[in-house]
Protein backbone atom coordinates (compact mmCIF):
# COMPACT_ATOMS: atom_id res chain seq x y z
CA UNK A 1 0.00 0.00 0.00
CA UNK A 2 1.88 3.34 -1.20
CA UNK A 3 -0.61 6.17 0.56
CA UNK A 4 -3.10 4.32 3.05
CA UNK A 5 -5.92 7.42 3.81
CA UNK A 6 -6.25 8.53 7.08
CA UNK A 7 -10.54 7.61 7.48
CA UNK A 8 -13.07 9.35 9.76
CA UNK A 9 -16.16 6.74 9.47
CA UNK A 10 -19.48 7.37 9.86
CA UNK A 11 -22.32 5.27 10.05
CA UNK A 12 -24.47 2.08 12.15
CA UNK A 13 -25.42 -0.93 12.44
CA UNK A 14 -24.33 -4.29 11.65
CA UNK A 15 -23.23 -2.75 7.74
CA UNK A 16 -21.42 -0.42 9.66
CA UNK A 17 -19.17 -2.59 11.82
CA UNK A 18 -18.58 -5.00 8.56
CA UNK A 19 -17.41 -2.19 7.21
CA UNK A 20 -15.18 -0.08 9.97
CA UNK A 21 -13.08 -4.05 10.00
CA UNK A 22 -12.12 -3.68 6.39
CA UNK A 23 -11.13 0.07 6.82
CA UNK A 24 -9.25 -0.84 9.91
CA UNK A 25 -7.14 -3.46 7.59
CA UNK A 26 -6.79 -1.26 4.66
CA UNK A 27 -6.21 2.08 5.93
CA UNK A 28 -6.11 4.47 9.10
CA UNK A 29 -8.85 4.87 10.89
CA UNK A 30 -8.86 8.24 13.19
CA UNK A 31 -12.30 8.83 14.43
CA UNK A 32 -15.59 7.72 14.31
CA UNK A 33 -19.32 9.24 14.29
CA UNK A 34 -22.25 7.10 15.06
CA UNK A 35 -25.54 8.09 14.85
CA UNK A 36 -27.53 9.23 18.23
CA UNK A 37 -28.29 6.62 21.20
CA UNK A 38 -30.56 4.26 18.48
CA UNK A 39 -32.64 1.73 20.75
CA UNK A 40 -31.84 -1.03 17.75
CA UNK A 41 -27.66 -0.94 18.65
CA UNK A 42 -27.51 -4.49 20.24
CA UNK A 43 -30.59 -5.84 19.31
CA UNK A 44 -31.83 -6.14 15.70
CA UNK A 45 -28.45 -4.74 14.68
CA UNK A 46 -24.53 -4.69 15.96
CA UNK A 47 -23.70 -1.51 17.06
CA UNK A 48 -21.03 0.85 15.50
CA UNK A 49 -20.50 3.19 19.04
CA UNK A 50 -19.55 -0.56 21.09
CA UNK A 51 -17.42 -1.69 17.92
CA UNK A 52 -15.46 1.53 18.20
CA UNK A 53 -15.54 1.83 21.90
CA UNK A 54 -13.49 -1.60 22.40
CA UNK A 55 -11.24 -0.77 19.17
CA UNK A 56 -10.38 2.29 21.38
CA UNK A 57 -10.94 4.88 18.30
CA UNK A 58 -12.11 8.37 19.14
CA UNK A 59 -16.18 8.10 18.67
CA UNK A 60 -18.52 10.41 18.93
CA UNK A 61 -22.35 10.04 18.70
CA UNK A 62 -24.17 13.04 16.68
CA UNK A 63 -26.26 14.26 13.81
CA UNK A 64 -24.99 15.12 11.15
CA UNK A 65 -25.71 19.07 11.26
CA UNK A 66 -25.20 18.80 15.21
CA UNK A 67 -22.09 21.88 15.18
CA UNK A 68 -19.92 19.64 17.38
CA UNK A 69 -19.50 17.29 14.47
CA UNK A 70 -17.42 20.32 12.57
CA UNK A 71 -14.84 20.03 15.55
CA UNK A 72 -14.34 16.45 15.90
CA UNK A 73 -13.51 15.55 12.32
CA UNK A 74 -11.25 18.95 12.06
CA UNK A 75 -9.07 17.21 14.95
CA UNK A 76 -9.05 13.89 13.61
CA UNK A 77 -7.67 15.57 10.29
CA UNK A 78 -8.84 13.36 7.93
CA UNK A 79 -7.64 12.43 3.98
CA UNK A 80 -10.85 11.02 3.33
CA UNK A 81 -14.74 11.02 4.95
CA UNK A 82 -16.42 7.18 4.52
CA UNK A 83 -20.16 6.80 5.17
CA UNK A 84 -21.97 3.83 5.43
CA UNK A 85 -25.54 3.69 6.44
CA UNK A 86 -25.56 7.01 8.41
CA UNK A 87 -28.98 8.37 7.99
CA UNK A 88 -28.00 12.22 7.88
CA UNK A 89 -26.68 14.42 5.25
CA UNK A 90 -23.66 16.23 5.66
CA UNK A 91 -23.22 19.80 4.87
CA UNK A 92 -20.56 20.77 2.73
CA UNK A 93 -18.59 22.55 5.32
CA UNK A 94 -17.98 19.08 6.66
CA UNK A 95 -17.17 17.17 3.36
CA UNK A 96 -14.58 20.27 2.58
CA UNK A 97 -12.65 18.91 5.77
CA UNK A 98 -11.52 15.59 3.49
CA UNK A 99 -8.91 16.43 1.12
CA UNK A 100 -10.02 12.98 -0.50
CA UNK A 101 -13.69 13.93 -0.92
CA UNK A 102 -15.94 11.26 0.79
CA UNK A 103 -17.52 8.18 -0.04
CA UNK A 104 -20.30 6.52 0.58
CA UNK A 105 -22.55 2.96 -0.28
CA UNK A 106 -25.39 3.05 -1.18
CA UNK A 107 -27.49 -0.03 -1.57
CA UNK A 108 -29.36 0.70 -4.69
CA UNK A 109 -28.15 1.06 -8.25
CA UNK A 110 -27.52 4.51 -8.91
CA UNK A 111 -28.97 7.16 -9.85
CA UNK A 112 -32.05 4.46 -8.94
CA UNK A 113 -33.69 4.26 -5.44
CA UNK A 114 -31.63 7.57 -4.25
CA UNK A 115 -33.23 8.25 -0.36
CA UNK A 116 -34.10 5.99 2.34
CA UNK A 117 -35.16 2.27 2.57
CA UNK A 118 -34.47 1.51 -0.88
CA UNK A 119 -33.93 -2.28 -0.46
CA UNK A 120 -37.43 -2.33 1.13
CA UNK A 121 -39.17 -0.37 -1.84
CA UNK A 122 -37.28 -1.93 -4.45
CA UNK A 123 -39.19 -5.12 -3.58
CA UNK A 124 -42.15 -3.44 -2.75
CA UNK A 125 -42.62 -2.13 -6.45
CA UNK A 126 -41.07 -6.15 -7.55
CA UNK A 127 -37.43 -5.39 -8.59
CA UNK A 128 -35.35 -8.09 -9.40
CA UNK A 129 -32.06 -6.56 -10.20
CA UNK A 130 -30.48 -5.26 -7.03
CA UNK A 131 -26.99 -3.52 -6.16
CA UNK A 132 -24.62 -1.49 -4.47
CA UNK A 133 -23.14 1.54 -5.13
CA UNK A 134 -20.00 3.16 -3.99
CA UNK A 135 -20.00 6.96 -4.93
CA UNK A 136 -18.59 10.21 -4.21
CA UNK A 137 -20.17 12.23 -1.80
CA UNK A 138 -21.66 15.80 -2.89
CA UNK A 139 -24.31 18.01 -1.67
CA UNK A 140 -27.03 16.64 -2.51
CA UNK A 141 -28.64 13.00 -1.82
CA UNK A 142 -26.88 10.18 -3.20
CA UNK A 143 -26.19 12.35 -6.07
CA UNK A 144 -22.47 12.17 -6.26
CA UNK A 145 -19.96 10.40 -8.86
CA UNK A 146 -19.84 6.67 -9.20
CA UNK A 147 -16.99 4.87 -8.36
CA UNK A 148 -17.82 0.97 -8.30
CA UNK A 149 -21.19 -0.84 -8.92
CA UNK A 150 -21.90 -3.96 -7.85
CA UNK A 151 -25.42 -6.44 -8.89
CA UNK A 152 -27.54 -9.23 -7.46
CA UNK A 153 -31.32 -11.05 -8.06
CA UNK A 154 -33.61 -11.10 -6.06
CA UNK A 155 -36.65 -13.83 -6.68
CA UNK A 156 -40.49 -13.31 -5.62
CA UNK A 157 -39.85 -16.25 -3.34
CA UNK A 158 -36.85 -14.55 -1.59
CA UNK A 159 -37.64 -11.15 0.78
CA UNK A 160 -35.66 -8.35 2.59
CA UNK A 161 -33.89 -11.19 4.59
CA UNK A 162 -32.38 -12.49 1.82
CA UNK A 163 -31.27 -9.62 0.26
CA UNK A 164 -29.60 -8.36 3.05
CA UNK A 165 -27.24 -11.54 3.08
CA UNK A 166 -26.71 -11.02 -0.40
CA UNK A 167 -25.68 -7.04 0.61
CA UNK A 168 -23.31 -7.85 3.66
CA UNK A 169 -20.41 -9.30 2.02
CA UNK A 170 -20.86 -7.17 -1.06
CA UNK A 171 -20.26 -3.74 1.32
CA UNK A 172 -17.12 -5.85 2.45
CA UNK A 173 -15.72 -6.23 -0.84
CA UNK A 174 -16.58 -3.24 -2.30
CA UNK A 175 -14.96 -1.30 0.38
CA UNK A 176 -11.77 -3.26 -0.17
CA UNK A 177 -11.94 -2.36 -3.77
CA UNK A 178 -12.34 1.29 -3.65
CA UNK A 179 -10.22 1.45 -0.48
CA UNK A 180 -7.57 -0.20 -2.79
CA UNK A 181 -7.70 1.98 -5.15
CA UNK A 182 -7.69 5.11 -2.67
CA UNK A 183 -4.44 3.45 -1.45
CA UNK A 184 -3.11 2.93 -4.98
CA UNK A 185 -4.23 6.67 -6.47
CA UNK A 186 -6.57 4.89 -8.74
CA UNK A 187 -10.47 5.64 -8.37
CA UNK A 188 -12.40 5.75 -11.28
CA UNK A 189 -15.36 7.69 -11.63
CA UNK A 190 -18.13 9.02 -13.66
CA UNK A 191 -21.31 11.13 -13.42
CA UNK A 192 -24.56 9.40 -12.66
CA UNK A 193 -27.36 10.26 -15.07
CA UNK A 194 -29.84 12.39 -13.26
CA UNK A 195 -32.54 12.29 -16.00
CA UNK A 196 -32.68 8.48 -15.03
CA UNK A 197 -32.74 9.51 -11.14
CA UNK A 198 -35.74 8.17 -8.64
CA UNK A 199 -36.05 9.05 -4.95
CA UNK A 200 -37.96 7.46 -1.92
CA UNK A 201 -38.71 8.60 1.44
CA UNK A 202 -37.94 6.70 4.88
CA UNK A 203 -40.53 4.26 5.84
CA UNK A 204 -41.97 3.05 9.41
CA UNK A 205 -43.39 -0.09 10.75
CA UNK A 206 -47.05 1.81 9.96
CA UNK A 207 -45.90 0.79 6.25
CA UNK A 208 -46.35 -2.81 6.81
CA UNK A 209 -50.36 -1.95 7.24
CA UNK A 210 -51.84 -4.65 4.42
CA UNK A 211 -54.72 -3.54 2.36
CA UNK A 212 -56.05 -6.97 0.90
CA UNK A 213 -57.84 -4.83 -1.56
CA UNK A 214 -54.59 -4.44 -3.77
CA UNK A 215 -54.05 -7.08 -6.12
CA UNK A 216 -52.36 -10.43 -4.21
CA UNK A 217 -49.08 -9.57 -6.06
CA UNK A 218 -48.92 -6.28 -4.52
CA UNK A 219 -49.60 -7.73 -1.29
CA UNK A 220 -47.27 -10.31 -1.38
CA UNK A 221 -44.38 -7.72 -2.38
CA UNK A 222 -45.45 -6.04 0.41
CA UNK A 223 -45.03 -8.90 3.07
CA UNK A 224 -41.71 -9.24 1.67
CA UNK A 225 -40.23 -5.90 1.69
CA UNK A 226 -40.90 -5.99 5.51
CA UNK A 227 -39.85 -9.35 6.71
CA UNK A 228 -37.53 -10.22 9.14
CA UNK A 229 -35.12 -8.28 10.61
CA UNK A 230 -37.85 -5.56 9.82
CA UNK A 231 -41.14 -5.57 12.02
CA UNK A 232 -42.85 -7.24 9.31
CA UNK A 233 -46.52 -6.86 7.75
CA UNK A 234 -49.45 -6.65 9.72
CA UNK A 235 -53.18 -6.24 9.81
CA UNK A 236 -55.84 -6.04 12.48
CA UNK A 237 -58.07 -9.68 13.64
CA UNK A 238 -60.50 -9.86 15.89
CA UNK A 239 -58.96 -6.86 18.38
CA UNK A 240 -55.89 -8.62 17.90
CA UNK A 241 -53.21 -7.95 15.41
CA UNK A 242 -52.17 -10.62 12.66
CA UNK A 243 -48.62 -10.42 11.99
CA UNK A 244 -47.40 -12.10 8.70
CA UNK A 245 -43.85 -13.00 7.71
CA UNK A 246 -43.90 -15.02 4.44
CA UNK A 247 -46.37 -15.81 1.53
CA UNK A 248 -45.80 -18.44 -0.54
CA UNK A 249 -47.89 -18.01 -3.61
CA UNK A 250 -51.22 -17.15 -5.32
CA UNK A 251 -54.04 -19.25 -6.25
CA UNK A 252 -57.06 -18.18 -8.63
CA UNK A 253 -60.21 -17.73 -7.43
CA UNK A 254 -62.60 -20.82 -7.56
CA UNK A 255 -65.10 -19.72 -11.22
CA UNK A 256 -67.93 -17.44 -10.53
CA UNK A 257 -66.07 -16.76 -6.56
CA UNK A 258 -66.11 -13.65 -5.53
CA UNK A 259 -64.84 -13.15 -2.00
CA UNK A 260 -64.23 -9.90 -0.06
CA UNK A 261 -60.99 -8.50 0.16
CA UNK A 262 -59.24 -10.12 3.42
CA UNK A 263 -61.77 -13.22 3.79
CA UNK A 264 -60.03 -16.17 4.85
CA UNK A 265 -60.44 -18.72 1.69
CA UNK A 266 -58.59 -21.70 3.65
CA UNK A 267 -56.27 -22.69 6.56
CA UNK A 268 -54.24 -26.12 7.55
CA UNK A 269 -55.47 -28.39 9.66
CA UNK A 270 -52.46 -27.32 11.60
CA UNK A 271 -53.35 -23.87 11.17
CA UNK A 272 -49.95 -23.26 9.87
CA UNK A 273 -50.69 -21.50 5.90
CA UNK A 274 -53.92 -20.24 4.82
CA UNK A 275 -54.77 -18.27 2.08
CA UNK A 276 -56.60 -14.78 2.19
CA UNK A 277 -58.13 -13.26 -0.59
CA UNK A 278 -56.59 -10.69 -2.21
CA UNK A 279 -58.80 -8.30 -4.64
CA UNK A 280 -57.60 -10.44 -7.99
CA UNK A 281 -56.62 -13.53 -5.79
CA UNK A 282 -56.02 -15.65 -3.06
CA UNK A 283 -52.48 -15.44 -1.30
CA UNK A 284 -50.94 -18.33 -0.29
CA UNK A 285 -49.58 -16.90 3.49
CA UNK A 286 -46.49 -19.39 5.04
CA UNK A 287 -46.08 -17.96 8.13
CA UNK A 288 -47.72 -15.58 10.68
CA UNK A 289 -48.49 -14.97 14.51
CA UNK A 290 -51.55 -14.22 16.29
CA UNK A 291 -50.01 -10.92 18.48
CA UNK A 292 -52.13 -12.54 21.77
CA UNK A 293 -50.90 -9.35 23.86
CA UNK A 294 -53.70 -7.46 21.60
CA UNK A 295 -56.74 -10.15 22.62
CA UNK A 296 -57.67 -13.95 21.37
CA UNK A 297 -58.27 -14.94 18.12
CA UNK A 298 -59.05 -17.98 16.36
CA UNK A 299 -58.61 -17.80 12.34
CA UNK A 300 -60.80 -20.23 10.53
CA UNK A 301 -62.40 -19.94 6.88
CA UNK A 302 -64.42 -17.27 6.28
CA UNK A 303 -63.26 -15.32 9.07
CA UNK A 304 -62.59 -11.73 7.20
CA UNK A 305 -59.25 -9.97 8.37
CA UNK A 306 -59.21 -5.98 8.69
CA UNK A 307 -58.74 -3.45 5.84
CA UNK A 308 -56.67 -0.15 5.97
CA UNK A 309 -59.61 1.51 7.96
CA UNK A 310 -58.93 -0.24 10.81
CA UNK A 311 -55.65 0.72 12.06
CA UNK A 312 -54.21 -0.53 15.04
CA UNK A 313 -51.27 1.60 16.83
CA UNK A 314 -48.51 -0.10 16.22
Amino acid sequence: MTNSPRIVFLGNHTLGVRVLGVIRRLATLVGVVAHPEDPEDGVRYESVFSEARRLEVPTIRIQGKRPELEGFVRKCSPDLLWITDYRYLLPERILALAPRGAVNLHPSLLPKYRGRAVVNWAILRGETEFGLTAHFVDAGMDTGDIIAVRRFGLTQAEDVGDALDKLYPLYESVAAEVLTGFCHGNVPRRAQDHTQATEFPRRTPADGLIDWSAPAREVWNLIRAVAAPYPGAFCPWNQSRLRIWRASGIQLFSPGAVPAPGEVLDISADGQTMVVACRDAGLVIGRYEVEEAFGSAGLRPGNRLGATSELVSV
